[in-house]
């Protein structure tokens, strides 16, 4: 999970949860499948508003990680499994939404890609929404052996190509924006990191909860500034906040 010491990942946290917070209505009665759930970051956050929850991870000790983050919250309408390949083991329709933070870029054969894709739309009911945060190419697709801290491949695609495949399985775009992308945080953040890297006194960090307070209470606005510039391709923002919606009568 998250802790209060890993400043950016707090502010990225909340402004992705608000993004799909504007962009679907959970509902009490709602029941969420979270893909590529990892230690339940975002399990236990649709668990506190649906009826029930369930996340599926390709790792063993993830998904022990996020049974026992449950457990500890005292949160019994959330279950989580270990996947093991596709088909996805669930019926036709049987969620409301479907939520991907981060997953699908670790699926680098664009086959496969295509196969979960098809399994992530058949398992959401007619009227749901799929939502997903990625990494967008912004030409090419970007293939990438190892990212970050995580150890393995990585691809990330451009944006046509999502938007292709969940359209050739029925699914209709609701949202595409810019996401955790505040104009105000990353420079903060930016100022804040070198400070520390070059050992001098660093009055900036006792700002972050304000900082990210503020980012997120402008990001209606900035963020339809920004989305204005892409657009227009005079910046590109990588991390894209997607939402699709099946047709009722698909």
């Amino acid at each position: 999970m998250i802790g209060g010491d890993d400043l950016d990942h707090v502010y990225i946290d909340m402004s992705q949860k608000r993004s799909v917070s504007r962009a679907v209505r959970l509902e009490p009665h709602s029941v969420v499948l979270d893909y590529g759930c990892g230690v339940g970051r975002w399990t236990l956050w649709f668990a506190r508003q649906v009826h029930h929850v369930v996340g599926v991870d390709i790792s063993p000790n993830m998904v022990k990680a996020a049974r026992l983050a449950a457990d500890t919250a005292g949160i019994h309408n959330a279950e989580h499994r270990v996947l093991d390949g596709m088909p996805l083991p669930f019926e036709d329709g049987a969620f409301d939404l479907v939520n991907a933070v981060w997953v699908l870029r670790y699926i680098t054969d664009d086959n496969e890609l295509a196969r979960t894709v098809h399994e992530i739309c058949r398992v959401v009911r007619p009227g749901g929404h799929v939502t997903f945060i990625e990494r967008i190419a912004r030409e090419d697709p970007e293939f990438r052996e190892h990212e970050s801290d995580f150890n393995g491949p990585t691809v990330y695609r451009r944006w046509e190509q999502y938007r292709s495949l969940f359209e050739g399985c029925g699914m209709i775009v609701k949202e595409s924006a810019i996401s955790s992308a505040s104009p105000l945080y990353w420079p903060y953040a930016m100022a804040r990191d070198t400070l520390r890297r070059r050992g001098l006194p660093d009055p900036l960090s006792p700002l972050t909860s304000l900082i990210t307070s503020v980012s997120l209470a402008g990001e209606g606005l900035t963020a339809r500034l920004m989305q204005s510039l892409v657009d227009r391709d005079i910046m590109h923002c990588s991390h894209r906040f997607i939402c699709f919606q099946k047709p009722v009568d698909g």
